[in-house]
């Protein structure tokens, strides 16, 4: 059996062909950032003419526009995917007990562990490649039309060459991993409220850590578990202030600094809360048909 009919990849397969929108929606919002661009900044003039007009990029970023441009694209596209595989995760588990359609997959030779890992690497590992490599090729395609399209641009588009693209790529994978292992327990967690939830997975997300942290505030007057959660879901807010966007050693942004990550508690804690947790979504999956 080759690679592309393994049972691995036809599990990729199936929730790519159920949730279209994971690669769509990205899909969608590469295509306008490449061509709205082409219309420029429109302007009815007299006798209602149409001036299109590109705004002048300032000669101290020129040097730096391709990474500013590629790290933009993959910024946006990143954000669309995000929302979209978090729909995914609270939806991965309920719609098969929803549709039935569970009970067709547990008739064929796949086992749940391999069903509900392949529906958390894709979230967490091909859906971030895909939307990384979909980014690289729209920024390709924008930087020949801008191209041909604005003169004044020329100079600064001069420097959307494949090395920067691919210099601001190098640079988005390395913030991906840590991304990665970071939000484990987050996506872990989303499942398990898809495979816990009889209707409205969102409200099995969203409600328990709500109650605790009102629970919290009107027992102890405390807002523990609230920082907690915001330190977990915004750790950009805990990071050094130099990992930010900059113009200076050829680059435009740092990753995460991977000694000091890496020491921490945090991250291990983490991924021990997301090994537990898939492996209750597991069990759970194996008993849990709604018949």
């Amino acid at each position: 059996m080759n690679f592309w009919n393994s049972r691995y990849v036809m599990l990729v397969r199936r929730e790519l062909w159920e949730h279209r929108t994971l690669w769509l929606a990205p899909a969608v919002v590469a295509a306008l950032m490449v061509i709205l661009p082409m219309f420029g900044n429109f302007r009815a003039g007299p006798g209602f003419q149409i001036n299109v007009n590109a705004p002048e990029v300032p000669t101290a970023v020129q040097q730096y526009f391709g990474q500013i441009v590629m790290v933009s694209l993959a910024t946006v596209l990143g954000v669309v995917s995000c929302i979209v595989s978090v729909i995914y995760l609270l939806d991965s588990l309920f719609a098969e007990r929803k549709d039935r359609s569970i009970l067709f997959w547990k008739s064929l030779p796949v086992t749940d562990t391999e069903t509900v890992l392949s529906k958390l690497v894709l979230a967490l590992v091909i859906i971030p490649l895909m939307t990384l490599l979909l980014a690289f090729a729209a920024y390709c395609m924008l930087a020949g039309l801008l191209y041909l399209r604005y003169e004044q641009l020329r100079p600064a588009l001069e420097n959307l060459s494949l090395a920067q693209g691919l210099i601001s790529v190098g640079q988005l994978v390395n913030t991906w991993l840590f991304v990665l292992l970071w939000y484990a327990p987050v996506a872990a967690y989303l499942m398990l409220a898809s495979v816990l939830a009889r209707r409205a997975p969102l409200v099995y997300a969203v409600l328990p850590p709500f109650v605790v942290v009102m629970i919290e505030s009107m027992l102890f007057g405390t807002d523990h578990v609230a920082r907690l959660l915001r330190r977990w879901l915004l750790p950009t807010s805990q990071r050094d202030p130099a990992s930010d966007f900059r113009l200076s050693d050829g680059r435009i942004m740092d990753g995460p600094d991977w000694a000091n990550a890496l020491s921490q508690p945090d991250i291990w804690l983490g991924l021990a809360a997301a090994v537990v947790m898939v492996y209750i979504v597991i069990r759970l999956r194996r008993y849990r048909d709604d018949t």
